[in-house]
């Protein structure tokens, strides 16, 4: 008796271990876990995720950019130029008397300066040296509301220019800028010139700087004034006072209409394009998803791998093309109803967006452009926010800094095989219960 007590201990065990075996999942039973995943790549058209397309202009002033454009018959049809309203001229400066001594001198006669303009090279669009024109304006303009027609555009007030084109100008110099020598032009401007903006309102009127050369679109930086002064108590020594850019802006044409087909992003003012999103609860197609998994296939948030908007590059009116990069990002609209000056949402690919080189809008365009909204897409299928928050069906592509430069970006429309895609990654398990 004794010695079948172990024997039948070890068969109770083993028995035991058996059994619970069995009741493991991870043991393999087909009626227990899944036994295979499938991972698919889909392409949905415009049509099966999206619908009301729209384009939007008029975000931002040419008054936001830091920087001015000028432009002269520029692929034959842009014309640009920049205003530059500046500083009063200084009332009094230090300076050393005939005895050497430093003391304040409010007896300023200027005889003379140099206005400087310094360009960016690389946003700089030219086949070698350009001429250029400064000259003074006659007319009050306002810097945020400014126009290639319009000097003034305000709620209380409104002014056309006497001339289209921010004119007319009294021309006080011109001077030659080559990109291959210098990133910076200088004015000679004589006493008779400087004296244009002795008093504080001629100050404010400013100047406007002209590309005279055809066929060129330039960037200016910094515009500056260096006045060179006689003091009293020094007649014979000659002093630079620098004189600032109060405010500056560009005003420029021809002004374009919204597109038709194309998706338009960027420029300034600013581009938007806007679409609902309508995502689809279950997939019944295509036949190359339907061979890989049961369809309709009922979409879970789980099986989202990626999701990203594809797009493919147009070709830009050539006046307009990026000659620097384009970064494009896409936002939630959070009040549809408020259209076009609905706010937006936080970025939905990256704080900084998606950068486009400039050679990605090229003449005939077509690069394949992804956006990744993965995120928003998983969002859309729960139908809430992870916390429990409505999630927006309105979206807008946009420049993901705004505005960022006058060239914008064009992208193929729905309708056509280089129109707008969703692409999918999804991981789809076996249908098997798990108890």
């Amino acid at each position: 008796m004794n010695r079948l007590a172990p024997i039948g201990l070890l068969a109770l065990i083993t028995w035991s271990l058996l059994a619970c075996q069995e009741e493991l999942p991870t043991a393999g039973r087909n009626d227990l876990i899944p036994v295979e995943a499938t991972s698919v790549e889909l392409r949905l058209p415009f049509e099966q995720f999206g619908s009301d397309l729209r384009v939007f202009g008029g975000f931002g002033s040419p008054s936001e950019l830091p920087y001015g454009v000028l432009a002269h018959l520029y692929e034959g049809e842009l014309e640009a130029r920049t205003l530059v309203g500046l500083w009063p001229f200084p009332v009094a400066a230090t300076v050393r008397d005939t005895t050497g001594t430093t003391r304040p001198d409010s007896s300023l006669v200027f005889v003379g300066g140099r206005l400087v303009a310094k360009f960016d090279t690389v946003a700089s669009v030219s086949d070698g040296p350009v001429e250029l024109a400064v000259g003074a304006l006659s007319q009050p303009w306002h810097y945020a509301s400014a126009a290639w027609g319009v000097a003034v555009d305000t709620v209380s007030d409104f002014q056309s220019w006497e001339e289209e084109g921010a004119g007319p100008v009294v021309p006080l110099a011109t001077a030659t800028w080559d990109p291959a020598e210098a990133d910076s032009v200088i004015f000679e401007l004589d006493s008779a010139g400087v004296a244009h903006w002795a008093d504080e309102a001629s100050a404010a009127q400013g100047m406007r700087l002209d590309a005279l050369t055809e066929g060129v679109r330039l960037q200016t930086n910094i515009v500056r004034i260096f006045l060179s002064t006689r003091p009293s108590s020094n007649p014979d020594t000659l002093v630079d006072l620098l004189v600032q850019a109060r405010y500056r802006t560009f005003v420029y044409q021809p002004v374009l209409e919204a597109p038709e087909q194309d998706l338009r992003v960027g420029g300034v003012p600013a581009w938007r394009t806007v679409f609902d999103v309508d995502f689809p609860e279950a997939l019944d197609g295509p036949p190359e998803l339907c061979a890989q998994v049961t369809c309709p296939l009922v979409l879970e948030p789980e099986m989202v791998n990626s999701a990203s908007l594809f797009l493919k590059t147009a070709e830009t009116p050539a006046a307009f093309r990026p000659s620097d990069s384009l970064r494009v990002d896409v936002r939630a609209v959070l009040e549809p109803e408020r259209l076009p000056k609905s706010p937006l949402g936080s970025p939905l690919s990256g704080l900084i967006g998606v950068n486009l080189p400039p050679e990605s809008f090229a003449e005939g365009g077509g690069v394949r452009v992804e956006i990744p909204i993965g995120a928003f897409v998983v969002d859309l299928i729960r139908g809430e926010t992870e916390s429990g928050g409505e999630i927006p069906r309105t979206v807008a592509l946009l420049s993901a800094f705004e505005p960022l430069s006058l060239p914008f970006g064009s992208f193929h429309g729905p309708g056509g095989a280089d129109g707008p895609e969703l692409r999918l990654i999804l991981t789809v398990g076996g249908g098997v219960e798990i108890r």
